[in-house]
């Protein structure tokens, strides 16, 4: 191994050492957690799911309206804060060994503690199921018998930004893909924005000029912000697939006939996004093969009219074969 800070290769030589460590140490953690959870376990009177149903019941739906609570006082809309609240509502670890010690330790008497013991143990069991319907739940649980949910902050700011705009372009995503999109648009002068959730990327994508906007693109309230009426088209640059299915169908029951572009990194998304109406797929694996096969083309001293003959005789095939009736790639 080369001295400690003697250039790149010293770096790598230690970052290669460390890894070695962690391999050579996962068996003890693997060993120290089944201990940890074989304890607390021990611990664990399940009898009390029997003896006393209600305060077990009661802690276990306890969880999530305190976070919601907590989420709504930073001014949070009430569906998102039912959203976070319900995907945080379970236990973990931490909290399984807080309250092992405090049993060990007889700080709280064992018929309160070991109710909420019973209980965290079952959020966590829970917490796959809530996490993958929290969307439905957040929804049902969000309504206030018609009354109308104030719109967030970012919500009023884009309205009021975006009140002009028509026939435009709705890019969801700042990502690599949409900032180079939303380039070539600007250099095109095609009107257009793009809508971004994450902070960080909102912050670099401004840096460059783009028309970026801080909000959800899965809030139908922020789509409908950002002049969804009266939009020309709207492009999904998400790889979470159920994200970008909830934005298409939130779409589909505000604007049926609007046009949506979908980018796709597999065959599985691309079909599923085809059986909607109305949604065009661009399919990113195909995309890079086409492009990679035209330099090669063009490197071996074929013409641009038979590379471009090539190209688009690829993706007849493809359209015809593969995916009959898609007007996509």
């Amino acid at each position: 191994m080369q001295p400690r800070g003697g250039g790149d290769g010293g770096v790598q030589s230690e970052s290669d050492f460390r890894h070695h460590m962690e391999n050579h140490l996962k068996p003890f953690r693997d060993v120290l957690s089944g201990v940890f959870f074989v304890t607390i376990g021990l611990k664990l009177d399940g009898a009390q799911v029997l003896s006393a149903p209600l305060a077990v019941l009661a802690w276990l739906l306890a969880l999530a309206p305190v976070n919601t609570l907590a989420l709504r006082a930073t001014r949070l809309s009430a569906l998102d804060a039912w959203r976070t609240g319900i995907a945080l509502g379970h236990g973990g670890e931490f909290a399984l060994l807080l309250l092992g010690m405090v049993l060990q330790q007889h700080l709280i008497p064992a018929t309160v503690v070991q109710p909420m013991l019973v209980a965290l143990v079952l959020s966590m069991a829970l917490a796959p199921l809530l996490i993958r319907h929290h969307d439905v739940l957040a929804r049902f649980l969000s309504r206030t018998g018609g009354v109308i949910q104030p719109p967030q902050a970012e919500e009023v700011e884009i309205a009021a930004q975006t009140a002009r705009f028509r026939d435009h372009v709705i890019i969801c995503g700042a990502g690599e893909l949409g900032l180079t999109v939303s380039e070539i648009l600007r250099h095109a002068g095609v009107a257009h924005l793009l809508l971004e959730a994450d902070e960080q990327r909102v912050e670099a994508a401004r840096a460059t000029g783009a028309p970026v906007f801080h909000g959800d693109a899965s809030r139908p309230d922020t789509l409908l912000a950002t002049g969804l009426v009266h939009a020309r088209l709207v492009v999904l640059t998400f790889a979470h697939v159920q994200q970008a299915l909830r934005i298409a169908l939130a779409i589909s029951e505000r604007r049926p006939v609007l046009t949506l572009w979908v980018s796709c990194r597999s065959t599985t998304t691309a079909d599923a996004f085809r059986a909607k109406p109305n949604v065009r797929v661009y399919q990113q694996s195909f995309a890079a093969a086409t492009g990679l096969a035209e330099q090669v083309m063009s490197t071996l001293g074929m013409s641009p009219e038979l590379i471009e003959g090539h190209i688009s005789a690829m993706r007849r095939r493809l359209d015809s074969s593969r995916f009959p009736g898609s007007s996509s790639s």
